[in-house]
């Protein structure tokens, strides 16, 4: 047998609710369990996440919310309409787009089969959007300028700023082939980098890939430069000198790196259209007085981008991101895109995403507004032995109360109190026969929960201006106790002046 040194015990202790004109008895109940009887642990494994993948809640999703409405404001401003596709979509609208010698298919794709479809959850908004508008025939209707924002998909090594599952917030722009269209989209995205409250913090990097005369030449001077360098090379990039040899100006391989800089860059190859196309683009930026630097070495890693690209990077880079990771926004010119993917005709196009999740990070707290605080309700059980149907009263008249006040849009916290309908909880124990029994206890854990003093705490927690209670009294006379938190009094009032005391009060 057990000594009592070797026993364990377990107090449960049943508090009666208090209140400042009402008190009872306390009531302790005491159970001593052996030690031998150990707690049956759970073996049901914990659910966990994804790797790669977030929780967004508090914080984090009120600056994901933040970005996404000043990005939708901006985009409407600018006369852009919403449109949102389907993160799935066969994979061949990706292989075409984005080049099936490229990171993304190669390497980074959530694709999988359907039965007899292969599919693929979306890893860029770009791709889906233009065969929406095949699809539903708008290259028939131009122009067209369209914003969405949605998750997108790839299979990266996660890192800060980098996530398998990730938001985009982005804006496309068909029927316009104007230098102008260029310049509205990048003024664009300078104001919505400001306007989220990045100035000064970002720099914006262009050039322009040419049309496609000047980039057939270049692509041979490429070629035959990568082929002088080929064992220094990284194994992507010695595959891709005969296939797509401009992707490897694209690479992040250290030692490619060291090759593509001395790599002759492609504005030395460009005919009078594509020269004079990119010249008007840049004497725009200055006119509206948007700084920029030519970057003579930026290569978009998408096949599809013509002519005009850029990228806006975050400068402070010390502890927000890392410094693969500057590229918050970025963007380029696609007129051949819709005829690569079916269209009947060359559509003149261009677009930019960014990075929401990736600019929640850099942004500081001063984005997110005070919420509006709350009115909370409490029903209050006066009498431990108050029968059922009466405490059901009492909810019922809260409830209505409840429901006016959110009818005259008053933000209202509910506070639901535990369940009648359920006082008991199992202990699983194993006795000396090591044989699993099953003690039923009363639980007080509802009690305690039911206390006034318990359900204040919470209340403060939610920052509520207001709390009202409800009791017997109050239903009888067909009013309420509101206690005002802030002051810390509380007085007695009749049902209909709620609203009007509320709105007079609140801050």
């Amino acid at each position: 047998m057990a000594t009592d040194n070797q026993k364990k015990m377990f107090i449960i202790r049943s508090f009666s609710r208090r209140f400042e004109n009402f008190e009872k008895i306390k009531k302790i109940k005491l159970i001593i369990v052996p030690a031998t009887a150990i707690i049956k642990r759970s073996i049901i494994e914990p659910a966990r996440p994804v790797k790669g993948t977030h929780d967004r809640f508090d914080n984090d999703l009120v600056k994901l919310d933040y970005i996404r409405k000043i990005g939708s404001s901006i985009a409407e401003l600018h006369c852009f309409e919403q449109i949102s596709t389907p993160i799935l979509e066969f994979s061949q609208v990706f292989e075409r787009t984005l080049g099936s010698d490229s990171d993304i298919v190669g390497k980074e794709l959530y694709r999988f089969k359907d039965k007899e479809d292969d599919l693929t959850l979306r890893p860029e908004g770009t791709a889906g959007i233009v065969r929406s508008l095949i699809s539903n025939s708008l290259d028939q209707e131009l122009p067209r300028k369209y914003y969405y924002h949605g998750s997108m998909f790839r299979h990266e090594k996660p890192q800060r700023g980098r996530l398998r599952q990730f938001e985009q917030f982005g804006v496309e722009m068909f029927g316009h082939d104007n230098p102008t269209s260029d310049i509205e989209l990048i003024d664009m995205a300078m104001t919505f980098l400001n306007k989220i409250g990045l100035n000064d913090k970002v720099v914006l990097e262009i050039n322009s890939l040419a049309d496609m005369e000047s980039r057939t030449r270049y692509k041979e001077v490429v070629r035959d430069y990568l082929r002088l360098h080929e064992t220094q090379l990284s194994e992507d990039s010695l595959n891709r000198i005969s296939t797509n040899p401009l992707r490897v100006l694209d690479s992040k391989h250290h030692q490619d790196q060291l090759i593509i800089k001395n790599c002759p860059p492609i504005s030395e190859y460009y005919n009078s259209a594509s020269t004079k196309r990119f010249e008007t683009v840049c004497q725009g930026l200055d006119k509206l007085d948007i700084p920029h630097k030519i970057n003579p070495r930026l290569v978009r890693g998408l096949d599809y981008y013509e002519n005009t690209i850029f990228e806006f990077k975050y400068l402070n880079l010390d502890s927000k991101l890392g410094h693969s990771q500057g590229t918050i926004l970025a963007g380029g010119r696609y007129d051949g895109l819709v005829q690569l993917m079916g269209g009947k005709y060359r559509v003149p196009g261009i677009g930019w995403a960014a990075g929401i999740d990736r600019l929640a990070l850099i942004l500081d707290e001063s984005c997110i507004q005070p919420k509006t605080r709350p009115v909370a309700i409490i029903v209050i059980h006066d009498r431990e032995e108050q029968q059922l149907h009466q405490q059901q009263q009492l909810e019922f008249y809260a409830l209505k109360i409840s429901k006016s006040l959110l009818s005259h849009n008053i933000k209202t916290l509910f506070y639901h109190l535990p369940s009648s309908f359920s006082t008991t909880s199992s202990l699983s124990t194993i006795n000396n026969n090591n044989n699993t029994t099953t003690t039923t206890i009363t639980s007080n854990t509802n009690k305690k929960k039911s206390s006034l003093k318990y359900i204040l705490g919470n209340i403060l927690k939610s920052n509520a201006s207001h709390a009202i209670l409800i009791g017997e009294e109050e239903f009888k006379q067909s009013q309420v106790t509101i206690k005002f938190l802030d002051l810390k009094i509380q007085r007695g009032i009749n049902v209909e002046d709620i609203i009007d005391t509320i709105e007079k009060n609140q801050n």
